[in-house]
């Protein structure tokens, strides 16, 4: 099988850029792992600066049609024991940001690209001919072969594509996340159906799953004596009990869904190659506290398919090299200001977790 894009992935930066590449005419495969089992629904939330950007790429409908509900802003309680509302009608052309229901959302984009999609489930490998292009293997009961002239990685924070291709990462803080469905309640304090709130060992979000169910998620950083602290959600109560709002979402019940994992901001030490790129968290990964994960990979996924199209029809010798020099870029913008918003909270400045940031 030849195509001019191969793409690994197929999270909401890779099925983006298929969907966009589409449109532009250029062909492409889509290599997905075989999925065992459901996602683990997190709730995610779209800001209202999305909204223009999605507009821009005819994007809006879809994530609307999937969303769970429209938000209007949310509480935080950061760098003061006062709950501040964050406002949306005030900040955007657009007055609110989507509750997306993800794997949803990215059900309707793979039907648009479907066809162009094949599964493996025993890994993949990848081989560079000399004359340029690369052969990728999709192992499998029957192994695929597919060739193509661009590899992209939209494997995530796993890197999948970047590791055989050997190259690093730079990791720049080591925060971990531990996740919970819980049942839903509405706080008598507050609005909104998003809150955060900073406490001595780290922070935490409570948001909206649906109509039934809350997901409670408590970042801190790797090795913290919290974490052991957070393996059943009977001892949640006693673990923030120093929080104001945070520990009145927690409800025993049976059955609780739990997930960790990395959420710490890392960076490819090279988002891109002479027939090669990364997207989306492949190429950077931002802390949550940004509210900018969905964002970055579908904004990535414009920038690489620009990237593409520049290279593969206007033969622009420098369009990956300038993509590189922008995703680097953008992530120094970002840790600057994400570096400065920890450092608004002053309150435990010498504890374990907050004094990193100092």
């Amino acid at each position: 099988m030849k195509k001019e894009v191969i793409i690994i992935g197929n999270g909401i930066a890779g099925i983006t850029l298929a969907v966009l590449l589409q449109r532009k005419g250029i062909s492409f495969t889509l290599l997905h792992r075989k999925e065992e089992k459901p996602p683990f629904a997190l709730g995610e939330t779209l800001p209202p600066s999305a909204m223009p950007l999605l507009q821009q790429l005819k994007l809006l409908s879809v994530f609307e049609k999937n969303a769970y509900l429209k938000t209007y802003g949310y509480h935080s309680m950061w760098g003061s024991s006062r709950v501040t509302d964050i406002n949306f009608y005030h900040q955007n052309l657009f007055k609110n940001g989507l509750k997306i229901n993800k794997h949803q959302t990215l059900e309707a984009l793979r039907s648009e690209i479907k066809e162009h999609m094949i599964s493996y489930s025993k890994g993949f490998e990848i081989i560079h001919e000399a004359h340029g292009s690369t052969v990728v293997l999709a192992k499998n009961e029957g192994i695929k072969i597919v060739q193509g002239k661009i590899l992209v990685d939209a494997t995530g924070r796993n890197r999948a594509v970047l590791q055989k291709l050997n190259i690093q990462s730079t990791i720049h803080d080591e925060l971990v996340a531990v996740s919970c469905h819980i049942p839903k309640i509405k706080h008598p304090k507050l609005t909104h159906e998003v809150y955060v709130e900073s406490f001595k060992d780290g922070w935490g979000i409570v948001s909206a799953l649906n109509e039934t169910e809350n997901i409670c998620t408590i970042y801190t950083h790797k090795g913290h004596e919290i974490l052991s602290r957070l393996k059943e959600v009977s001892q949640w109560k006693t673990a923030l009990a120093e929080t104001t709002y945070l520990k009145d979402f927690l409800v025993e019940t049976e059955h609780i869904k739990f997930k960790g994992g990395n959420a710490n901001s890392s960076v490819a030490n090279q988002t891109a190659g002479t027939n090669w790129l990364a997207l989306g968290d492949a190429a950077m990964s931002f802390d949550p506290l940004s509210s900018h994960g969905i964002t970055n990979a579908v904004f990535t996924s414009a920038k690489a398919a620009t990237t593409i199209e520049k290279k593969l029809l206007e033969a622009d010798p420098d369009a990956f090299f300038e993509y590189d020099k922008t995703m680097k870029a953008i992530f120094e913008q970002y840790l600057e200001s994400k570096n400065l918003l920890y450092r608004q909270e002053t309150r435990w400045k010498d504890s374990e977790f907050w004094k990193l940031f100092f």
